[in-house]
């Protein structure tokens, strides 16, 4: 696993007890970090104001103070990371692992989690844009460069039996400004007039409504798009069958194996799909949406901070809110409550709904909470004030909540 994680950094939470025999990243997003006041990671970083001058830069004192780690398997190698050259480091580790499998002759997995196209961006992005651009499309140049090394690697060793899947996981960061991309046609009508973003932390389409593709000569056609109802929750699920593996039984699992339409051009894909309150209005965490087919029923809106400040209010709805999605992808305008065509897909919506709550309550939830242990930021030298460790020579631990030996480990344990 090489990239971002973000599901936990210490003790059992890393990736290497995770299933990964190896792992090359950062724990978190790179606007993270042991600040060097122990236990809190995230200096607040003001919304990115457009126009010229000097606070526009991209990656500000804001970021710069921040001492992320850079993780290679249980050890810290560097601290705080060098943002600026990180992306060739992803791809060179990426390649040779490719390469090294590939001899090995045995099936391999390599999960890579960009930080593209997050905050902040590197100026060696913008120095490295021979045209010039504006930070975020010289970012999302260097993540195309970076990706297309490791497609490179693939092709060369096992082209013909090697399966690449691409995707994003959230839309753009509104309060970031020009930094944050664009929703494109998903624009979140209904809630622009009432302030606030449609965006990323938001269940509306612009928020979690991202592209992905998928490559594997010989067997995904070409040139083709398919609009089957998919989630990231998918891949794990797709994979477990390609190998021919099966599902630990036990649990209950929200993705379904998307072979058929991946391979066969089937356009059917989930039926129902529900989204959580990410960090806007409502309660953290909360089935706060279900999407029907073509439907999407809103039980809460708001509360998602736009680039000009603003933060719309928080706001309820029962009876839901419900848009047709093939008719209004902007979500402009809802179904008329008293319409025939509302009457009729309220009950299916409640219906799948009250499923979707009676499942999560009957199965094995993880209750991991990550904001009870603020003392576990992980640092190269928790014995000094500050975590600056700049080479593999100088101590390192894995984090303050770690386990004892597992700080004397430069490789992961056998699996």
């Amino acid at each position: 696993m090489i990239g971002k994680w973000h599901l936990g950094h210490h003790s059992s939470y890393h990736p290497n007890f995770r299933g990964f025999d190896y792992y090359f990243g950062i724990p978190y997003s790179h606007d993270m970090g042991c600040t060097d006041s122990p236990g809190y990671n995230l200096p607040p970083c003001p919304a990115c104001p457009r126009g010229e001058g000097p606070s526009r830069s991209p990656d500000r004192d804001c970021y710069t103070d921040v001492a992320l780690p850079l993780y290679e398997n249980l050890r810290i190698v560097e601290q705080p990371v060098n943002l600026s050259g990180l992306a060739h480091r992803y791809a060179e580790k990426a390649t040779q692992f490719i390469q090294r499998a590939s001899a090995s002759g045995r099936p391999f997995l390599l999960y890579v989690g960009l930080a593209h196209m997050h905050v902040p961006l590197t100026r060696t992005q913008l120095s490295a844009d021979p045209q010039g651009r504006a930070p975020y499309a010289a970012g999302l140049r260097e993540m195309d460069g970076l990706v297309g090394q490791i497609k490179d690697g693939a092709d060369r060793t096992a082209k013909g039996n090697t399966f690449l899947w691409f995707t994003g996981d959230n839309g753009p960061w509104a309060q970031k400004c020009e930094l944050a991309g664009s929703v494109g046609p998903f624009t979140g009508s209904w809630q622009v007039p009432r302030g606030g973003s449609p965006a990323k932390q938001t269940t509306w389409e612009g928020g979690h409504r991202v592209p992905a593709l998928a490559y594997w000569p010989g067997r995904v056609p070409g040139n083709v798009t398919s609009a089957a109802l998919l989630s990231v929750l998918d891949i794990f699920p797709t994979v477990v069958a390609l190998a021919g593996a099966s599902l630990p039984r036990g649990r209950h699992f929200d993705g379904l194996d998307a072979s058929d339409v991946l391979f066969g051009g089937s356009q059917t894909g989930h039926r129902v799909l529900f989204h959580p309150n990410s960090g806007a209005a409502g309660e953290y965490g909360a089935l706060q949406t279900v999407r029907l087919e073509r439907y999407k029923a809103f039980y809460v809106t708001g509360g998602a901070r736009a680039c000009d400040g603003s933060v719309g209010p928080a706001r309820s709805h029962e009876p839901p809110l419900i848009f047709n999605l093939e008719d209004d992808v902007t979500e402009a305008v809802p179904l008329d409550t008293g319409s025939a065509e509302y009457q009729r897909v309220l009950p299916q919506v409640r219906e799948v709904l009250a499923d979707v709550l009676h499942d999560i309550a009957g199965d094995n939830v993880s209750r991991a909470d990550y904001t009870q242990d603020p003392a576990a930021a992980p640092c190269c030298d928790p014995h000094q004030t500050a975590c600056r460790c700049q080479t593999a020579s100088q101590p390192v631990f894995p984090g303050a909540g770690a386990a004892g030996n597992e700080t004397a480990s430069a490789h992961p344990p056998s699996f």
